[in-house]
């Protein structure tokens, strides 16, 4: 597989180029199948860059990726999952006097400190000891610098690799998590707030590959609906599917039959096991393993932990609620960060459910509903 994608990924480059080091965290835990992860996150750089339309070459090299392209990718490359950091870096040979000879050309005024890794175990010396001896070829050369380990203007990386040494002076966060795709697919309840799209980007975060179900109720929210998944395909190597199904035909013939029998508090419960229930559908067509939903516990009526049980009995597949612990100001943090929260309050905001009932039931038992339910919808 790992020839496949050099074969993928490898084209001749144009000069200049900028070379990228980048670095990755979780994935250096998975043991034997590092490199699956490893590859698929090659892949995903490639596929965001080839939506820009934008050539590239990437090597894996001990636990980095080194990226050839013909312009600056980090805007890109802080919003593929996967990277925890990144550094617009130079290439010198892993020989000392090849390192030493890019460090004495440094030139500095301020404060600094010099940052060593040395991945490569064989390298003639340790991390701290070259620091040292880099740092003092620096102030040899810089007689207004000074050393300072901790309140530094400017910090120098040192990568050190088996065959070549990667030299920087900043270094960018990524958005870390694991890549996209290394987990399966889920269908994703989205709709025009800010919980669905924030817990959608938190499966992205997870390696889940997603796509998304809407229950249309109005043209505006329809309208916040698709500003959303174009926001998560930001974070997304590869185009997100939605489907729409329309809420008012979906659920109104269950509405009609619970006020015929004075049971219309129990419409948000069956109005969420009827959208549960067409998602497992959607997901057994497009061959995903799991729901997802912005759900978290006891912020709605129909979020109890009594009502969400009754909610997914149905249910045959896992069912994630990624923000189900967190309050609602967390939440909106998090969608003001990844940009969730000026769609939400982009369009003025009402609740356009034609079926909200005056006092929604919190409390519910799977036993009383299917008396209900048989009720309903058995012969007269």
């Amino acid at each position: 597989m790992f020839n496949k994608l050099r074969k993928i990924v490898k084209i001749v480059m144009p000069f200049p180029y900028v070379l990228t080091l980048v670095r990755y965290s979780e994935i250096g835990t998975k043991g034997d199948n590092r490199s699956f992860f490893e590859e698929l996150l090659a892949r995903n750089i490639m596929a965001k860059l080839n939506e820009f339309g934008i050539e590239a070459k990437i090597d894996i090299e001990q636990t980095r990726l080194i990226i050839e392209s013909e312009v600056d990718i980090s805007p890109i490359l802080s919003t593929v999952f996967g990277i925890s950091s990144f550094s617009v870096a130079e290439r010198v040979n892993t020989n000392p006097e090849k390192i030493e000879e890019k460090i004495s050309s440094i030139r500095i005024k301020g404060t600094f400190r010099v940052s060593v890794n040395r991945r490569y175990k064989e390298f003639p010396y340790n991390s701290q000891d070259y620091s040292s001896k880099l740092g003092e070829i620096i102030l040899n050369n810089n007689p207004e610098a000074k050393v300072d380990l901790h309140h530094y203007d400017v910090n120098i990386g040192v990568d050190i690799g088996r065959d070549y040494t990667y030299i920087y002076t900043k270094s960018q966060e990524g958005p870390g998590g694991i890549p996209v795709r290394t987990q399966g697919r889920g269908v994703v309840l989205i709709s025009g707030g800010i919980d669905s799209p924030v817990a959608a980007y938190m499966m992205l975060k997870r390696g889940m590959e997603i796509s998304l179900i809407h229950y249309f109720q109005s043209s505006r929210l329809l309208e916040k609906v698709f500003r959303n998944k174009e926001l998560l395909e930001k974070f997304s190597p590869y185009p997100i599917e939605i489907k729409i199904m329309d809420h008012r035909k979906l659920l109104g013939p269950t509405v009609l039959k619970l006020r015929e029998r004075g049971e219309e508090k129990w419409t948000c419960i069956f109005c969420k096991r009827i959208m549960y229930e067409e998602a497992q559908k959607y997901a057994e067509e497009i061959g995903a393993k799991a729901i997802v939903t912005g759900e978290n516990l006891g912020q709605v009526a129909s979020q109890t932990l009594d009502n969400l049980n009754t909610i997914e009995e149905k249910i045959k597949i896992p069912v994630f609620r990624p923000l189900i612990g967190f309050d609602k100001i967390e939440i909106e943090r998090m969608s003001e960060k990844i940009g969730a929260f000026d769609i939400f309050l982009s369009i003025p905001s009402s609740c356009d459910c034609y079926f909200l009932p005056p006092r929604p039931r919190t409390r519910s038992k799977i036993e009383d509903l299917k008396i209900i339910e048989n009720d309903m919808w058995s012969e007269n």
